[in-house]
């Protein structure tokens, strides 16, 4: 049964409203003023407002404006004797979906409010589709992530994250290669939801093609990506890629760098280095030159890689988390597991950004030498 609000001063056209539309069926609730309409809507479940202008305490156009600056999205039509022009685009332009002169027809105005609420239902069919659909598609792409982390002697590595919507853009990676060197991914399409989600599907199925050829040869892998990013994806679209090799006999790590935020690693004298990026994006040029890069590591190490939606990640007053924050709280966190590295970052953010939305896509990839 669909709940209606009218919110009406004048008694006898309040009662005449609520008895015609209970006749119809609905579930009907009356408010005469603008401030008991105002709380009815924001406390209680309705599918359409009935929404005079002329109200003792807050006027109509004070209410519609208070709602949808609340975020309330159900359909307003406003019943008023006022006429003009500028109160009807005034009206409109508040949010309201009808607007509806007095004396008004009856039969008129019920046909406007079942035309209405079918568009509600309709709506809401909609959005359930598109939400099985995003589930269906967030459980897709789970399976994509990595489901277990090849037994690497000496290396502790891990990875987590929190899409901002249903599915991600973000995409992280482990592979072991038949050279027994481990490969870590970390990469950030443009844009987020569904199309930044199957383009990471795309760079999943790429990397996984090319990585065992390529083996420890970053750069030539983040070429051939390109290439097919390039070919198949649109002008606008491209993703940031971080993707290193890790060789355990040598504890030595070869990486390249797309265009990510640099991840950090942090020596046992709390040394820090950014590996900075040596290429633009991936899938932005027809071609991108062959750039990699090999450092040392020793037992101590961390290497943090992380997407922008941490560092980013923005709070009540407008502030950003930030690198700096990032770096401390690796370092406060030394005797952590690479696991444990991950769940605190992604901890430290939550909290740093309670009670504001959560903007990007948040992934984080952390790696120590034993």
């Amino acid at each position: 049964m669909s709940r209606i609000l009218v919110v009406e001063d004048e008694p006898g056209i309040a009662l005449g409203l609520e008895d015609s539309l209970r006749l119809e069926g609905y579930h009907v609730e009356v408010a005469s003023n603008g401030t008991m309409g105002s709380r009815l809507a924001l406390e209680r479940p309705f599918d359409l407002i009935l929404l005079d202008v002329m109200l003792p305490g807050k006027n109509g156009f004070e209410v519609c404006r208070e709602l949808r600056r609340s975020g309330l999205e159900i359909p307003i039509i406003f019943l008023t004797a006022r006429t003009q022009e500028s109160d009807r685009v005034e009206g409109l332009n508040l949010g309201a979906n009808d607007f509806v002169s007095k004396p008004f027809s009856p039969l008129e105005l019920m046909a406007r409010i079942r035309g209405m609420l079918r568009f509600v239902e309709q709506n809401r069919r909609d959005r359930r589709r598109l939400e099985d659909e995003i589930d269906a598609a967030s459980q897709v792409q789970q399976r994509l992530f990595p489901s277990s982390r090849p037994t690497i002697a000496g290396f502790d590595y891990a990875g987590a994250f929190r899409p901002a919507r249903g599915v991600s853009g973000d995409y992280y990676d482990f592979l072991l290669l038949p050279s027994g060197r481990l490969a870590i991914l970390l990469a950030d399409v443009s844009g987020k939801g569904m199309p930044a989600s199957l383009l990471a599907a795309s760079l999943h199925a790429a990397v996984r093609a090319y990585a065992p050829a390529a083996d420890c040869r970053t750069g030539e892998l983040l070429s051939l990506v390109n290439h097919h990013l390039y070919e198949t994806t649109a002008p606008e679209r491209f993703i940031t890629i971080f993707y290193a090799v890790y060789d355990p006999p040598n504890r030595t790590l070869t990486w390249s760098n797309a265009g990510h935020c640099a991840p950090i690693r942090i020596g046992r004298t709390s040394r820090c280095e950014r590996l900075e990026s040596l290429s633009p994006p991936a899938g932005m040029f027809p071609e991108m030159e062959v750039c990699e890069q090999t450092t040392q590591l020793h037992p101590g190490d961390c290497l943090l890689i992380v997407s922008d939606g941490i560092t980013e990640a923005g709070n009540s007053t407008g502030e950003e988390f930030g690198e700096a924050r990032l770096t401390s709280l690796v370092r406060r966190q030394t005797p952590a597991t690479a696991s444990g590295v991950c769940d605190a970052v992604l901890g430290e953010v939550r909290e740093f950004s309670r009670g504001f939305p959560q903007a990007d896509d948040q992934t984080v990839v952390a790696a120590r030498v034993l």
